[in-house]
């Protein structure tokens, strides 16, 4: 699946543009420019604004200046010049490692990423004037994985992330990616800031966007915005860990292991073989409990009954030794959010969170 190839729907646009709190911007520019919804979207709002639209492949747009380029070399070239930036990035990995290592200056000097999003979130944020806002679209990977939690605390630390707006999976269409919108203010945050949180609805219904919840300053700077973070302290109360073999060293005939399986109302792990070249530091014994952790399947779990096994890292094992666990979650499905864009996943944050929930009910 290309995920460089999702615009936003002009609805979609037009609700986000209108949730921006900012002075009439005299210029507005998009560096991933792709259908220019967002800019087009900007220009019902000021008609009066200067549109400048920047792409890798060749766009003619009415009313927009347009220039073919890599939007990362344009940012390097303009910073500080834009009172309002819109992007809708594409979500993929970066074709060369550090082929703008000037990017990486300032907060995010001692930051790597081989992912083409955060270095198009860094480009973007390099384009904003003092005070100018930042609409950008960025899959849900970025506001929810635990690998890009240094990157939301650079974030969070040295600008004002006015909004997180998580859009409805058939936003894209049948591709069903998860997603969120920010608005960031490039500014210093004050004490006492809050972000607000909201959702978008599909692209078919014309309902505005709904804001039901805050998060502090503090906990933005943690790094930890929609997340369980908390479950750590708990997380150390129940041996709970991920296989280590991936699929790469899957064979016809080898070393049995035990792998996640499709969804089903009584889930068990599938069986699966491994070359011996494999080391698993991670084995399964009757009266563990299994979790799947990708997948439709994400979530499901079940009670293991077999003979001693190596799981692969597509599987959770807690060591139950005394049956609490079991006793706790007995009857119950896992039924919290899943993360992922396209493929969706649980963390064992997410599986010990929701053993806590069951604890309290």
């Amino acid at each position: 699946m290309d995920y460089s190839k999702f615009y936003t729907p002009p609805s979609i646009a037009f609700q986000l543009v209108n949730e921006l709190n900012i002075p009439s911007p005299n210029k507005i520019i998009d560096i991933c420019c792709g259908s220019c919804n967002l800019l087009s979207a900007a220009k019902k709002r000021w008609d009066k604004a200067h549109l400048y639209g920047v792409d890798i492949n060749e766009h003619i747009v009415e009313s927009i200046k347009f220039k073919q380029m890599d939007g990362r070399e344009f940012a390097l070239e303009h910073m500080g010049e834009f009172p309002l930036v819109v992007a809708n990035p594409p979500f993929d990995y970066v074709e060369e490692n550090m082929q703008f290592p000037k990017l990486f200056s300032g907060p995010f000097k001692d930051f790597k990423t081989s992912r083409l999003e955060i270095e198009m979130l860094i480009a973007n944020l390099l384009l904003l004037k003092e005070n100018g806002v930042l609409l950008i679209i960025l899959p849900s990977s970025f506001v929810e994985a635990e690998r890009f939690l240094k990157v939301r605390k650079i974030v969070a630390e040295k600008f004002q992330i006015e909004s997180i707006i998580q859009l409805d999976d058939a936003t894209f269409g049948s591709s069903l990616i998860r997603s969120y919108a920010l608005i960031i203010k490039n500014c210093e945050p004050m004490n006492g800031a809050v972000t607000k949180i909201g959702s978008a609805p599909c692209k078919e219904f014309k309902n505005t966007i709904v804001f039901k919840d805050s998060i502090s300053l503090e906990k933005m700077r943690s790094g930890n915005w929609i997340g369980y973070e908390d479950t750590y302290i708990d997380n150390l109360r129940i041996n709970i860990k991920r296989g280590n073999i991936s699929s790469a060293y899957f064979v016809k005939r080898g070393i049995p292991i035990l792998h996640t399986a499709k969804s089903s109302d009584s889930w068990s792990p599938s069986k699966r073989y491994v070359s011996k070249k494999a080391t698993p530091s991670v084995y399964a014994e009757k009266g563990d409990i299994l979790i799947s952790r990708i997948g439709k399947s994400a979530g499901q779990w079940c009670v293991y009954d077999g003979e001693k096994m190596p799981i692969s890292d597509c599987l959770y094992c807690i060591k139950d030794v005394d049956g609490s666990v079991l006793k706790t979650i007995n009857g119950r499905t896992y039924n919290l959010p899943q993360k992922g864009v396209a493929t969706r996943y649980i963390t064992m944050t997410d599986f010990v969170f929701w053993i806590n929930t069951c604890k309290q009910n």
